[in-house]
């Protein structure tokens, strides 16, 4: 496509105007000092703002590259547009206004911005989905490239919809609510202690489970199936390569699943358990493998026999 046929679509937009925002408050970050939960504010919004970018420049090319014809093309690009904007808008208010704008109801217009986001991300998971069955019908694509975007597009759900875990209240927030004492609902972290103070940037605790690993991961296998679809693209099909796709999307849609496990286990993805550890080592080392067999190795075995 050209930047022409880009830059008529909302999702292309929606990823420049996350750009800008990204840029426009790296600066923030050192003017305001401001912290929550010994992070600074302004953190939060840009790590939104830096994936919702990211998704939105991967997904319009999907659209446009392969269901530019699809009647609902549009209508998706607007609805993840819009949806998208409310998330990072309030967000980027209450960390303006030192608040927690995720698992916050210690007020009314905390619990309505915390119910907003929910509804909203709900909306954008439901779009999300909803790519899924034109891209299974669409006949111009081979079957690898096919399988690449699937594999991409469920995954990602899957990853969204992880999100709910955090979202649930805990049995002793529950108990605080019985009391008329609303603080918060819900948490990424899973396990009892003190989660530290995580990784640089991300915030992802080292020390107890933290379901923001996963949904990170989950959401964002995506654009490496995206790239593989790419690079597909030109290639002259082969079983080889389907089978490729097909275990590299089993082998990270399970490695996704592990992280789970481990984290409502209570367990931080970054501390060494003998068996999680291995599961891990084990997946990253077959990934890495099939990753160099499809993108280093493009001539695919040959069943021919010389004589």
């Amino acid at each position: 496509m050209k930047y022409a046929d880009f830059k008529k679509q909302p999702l292309f937009w929606n990823g420049i105007a996350m750009a800008v925002l990204t840029i426009s408050m790296i600066p923030i970050v050192f003017l305001d000092t401001r912290t929550l939960l010994g992070v600074n504010l302004w953190i939060k919004p840009i790590k939104f703002t830096i994936s919702l970018g990211v998704y939105s420049l991967s997904t319009v090319w999907i659209l446009e590259r392969f269901l530019a014809d699809w009647r609902f093309n549009r209508k998706t690009q607007i609805a993840l547009t819009i949806t998208s904007v409310i998330e990072i808008v309030l967000i980027t208010y209450q960390a303006a206004k030192g608040e927690a704008s995720h698992f916050n109801v210690s007020t009314t217009w905390n619990q309505i911005v915390f119910s907003v986001m929910g509804t909203s991300i709900s909306i954008f998971w439901l779009f999300h989905l909803g790519m899924i069955f034109p891209i299974l019908k669409e006949k111009g694509i081979s079957q690898s490239v096919r399988e690449s975007l699937l594999w991409g597009l469920s995954i990602a759900g899957f990853g969204m919809i992880i999100g709910f875990f955090m979202t649930q209240p805990r049995p002793e927030q529950l108990e605080l609510m019985k009391q008329g004492i609303f603080q918060t609902s819900g948490s990424h972290s899973f396990g009892t202690g003190d989660p530290g103070p995580g990784i640089t940037f991300f915030g992802w605790s080292t020390v107890i489970g933290d379901m923001r690993v996963p949904h990170f991961f989950g959401m964002h296998v995506m654009q490496v199936f995206f790239v593989i679809a790419a690079s597909l693209f030109h290639k002259k099909e082969t079983k080889e390569q389907v089978l490729l796709v097909r275990f590299m999307g089993v082998l990270l849609f399970s490695l996704i699943i592990v992280m789970v496990i481990q984290t409502l286990l209570g367990q931080s993805i970054f501390s060494f358990q003998p068996l999680f550890t291995g599961v891990y080592g084990l997946h990253l080392l077959l990934i890495l493998s099939l990753g160099l067999r499809l993108f280093f190795f493009p001539k695919f075995s040959n069943t021919k026999v010389t004589i």
